[in-house]
């Protein structure tokens, strides 16, 4: 997956969630770098 270059229009927010709101955040990106990242993962997993 590519992202888009970061521009003018498109910062990085900061973020501070705490408590359950914060763990959703958290568990969704752990989720998302692992799908994108599976078969390193799993490469790495393996040696």
């Amino acid at each position: 997956m590519k992202h888009p270059p970061v521009s003018a229009n498109t910062r990085p927010v900061v973020m501070q969630l705490q408590g359950e709101a914060g763990k959703r955040v958290a568990l969704s990106a752990v989720r998302r770098v692992m799908k994108s990242h599976a078969k390193e993962i799993k490469a790495l997993a393996d040696k």
